[in-house]
């Protein structure tokens, strides 16, 4: 949806309760629930604000009955109470849209902020919610199981996500020994390199065509990655990897595992297998988090006149 289509469509409250009936996000007025007091019928109206605005309502229609209610009471997220049951939202329901439409198109803050004229807290509670809306429909109770077929195998990998070393300075990666030590946590003593080796984030990824999955592990070991797998991927499915050793018992656990080794060509002549669609997975999760520590980077610059 183009941004002006968007705003004719949220251009008011009535406007917009109209919109989020329509996509089933908010009760029908024959759906919602009767009156608290007298259990009568609650039907749409409007409730002039001191503002001089209008915002849509629900009200008894029994006569005697002055009955009010929001017309998203009940609504776990346009309508969240904090700890002690209060109301804590003070938006409005176009703004709650204008801000997940933001959301959507990947903003930061910074820029909602400017565009909105919203603080960075509210700006950050909407979309922490957001994600938790994110998160519930990408759960593994709603996505089930992949299949891998011949056509489209499941493709499994892991990669660390640790930086890198700007002008070979700093704390070193577990995987950059120094000469002739043993110790992965050796201190370094000279003017460059400093501290406790370090190692980075672990992640690992099951991806079939566009179904790709990320899990943060802290060991990738064979117990580890294995336990996901048979979490992940169904039965009987074809799995494609690397030579990683964690990996070599899947054709044990009614699995059709092929290998490719990346040292000596990028396809297995034999089989086919090969793990290309993960390696461009890195690439895109990567760039993505480049994108936002260049988005904290800029805003943190001051530019001096």
């Amino acid at each position: 949806m183009l941004a002006k289509e968007f705003y004719n469509e949220i251009s008011d409250e009535s406007k917009t309760l109209a919109l989020l009936r329509r996509y089933g996000l908010l009760d029908e007025e024959q759906s919602v629930s009767p009156c608290h007091r007298c259990s009568g019928e609650m039907k749409d109206t409007r409730k002039r604000l001191r503002n001089g605005e209008f915002m849509p309502v629900l009200r008894c229609r029994n006569r005697g009955c002055p009955t009010f209610r929001s017309v998203r009471k009940g609504n776990a997220f346009f309508h969240f109470t904090d700890l002690i049951n209060k109301v804590n939202c003070k938006l409005s329901l176009c703004q709650i849209l204008e801000l997940m439409f933001y959301f959507i198109e990947d903003l930061s803050y910074h820029q909602v902020q400017g565009l909105t004229g919203r603080g960075t807290e509210a700006i950050c509670d909407w979309f922490n919610m957001c994600r938790e809306v994110c998160t519930v429909i990408v759960s593994v109770q709603n996505r089930g199981q992949m299949m891998g077929t011949e056509e489209e195998p499941v493709q499994i990998d892991e990669a660390r996500f640790a930086g890198r070393r700007k002008y070979n300075r700093g704390r070193m990666l577990q995987g950059d020994q120094a000469p002739n030590s043993t110790d992965s946590d050796a201190e370094m003593n000279n003017n460059r390199n400093h501290g406790r080796r370090i190692d980075g984030r672990r992640v690992f990824v099951l991806k079939k065509g566009s179904d790709c999955r990320y899990f943060y592990v802290q060991r990738r070991d064979r117990e580890t990655l294995q336990q996901i797998i048979q979490r992940e991927v169904a039965e009987d499915s074809i799995i494609h990897s690397d030579e990683w050793p964690a990996y070599s018992n899947l054709n044990h656990l009614n699995f059709r595992h092929f290998t490719g080794n990346h040292q000596q060509n990028y396809v297995d002549p034999n089989t086919g297998a090969h793990t290309q669609a993960t390696e461009r997975s890195w690439l895109d999760a990567k760039v993505r988090i480049l994108k936002k520590n260049e988005r904290l980077e800029s805003k943190n610059l001051s530019i001096s006149p």
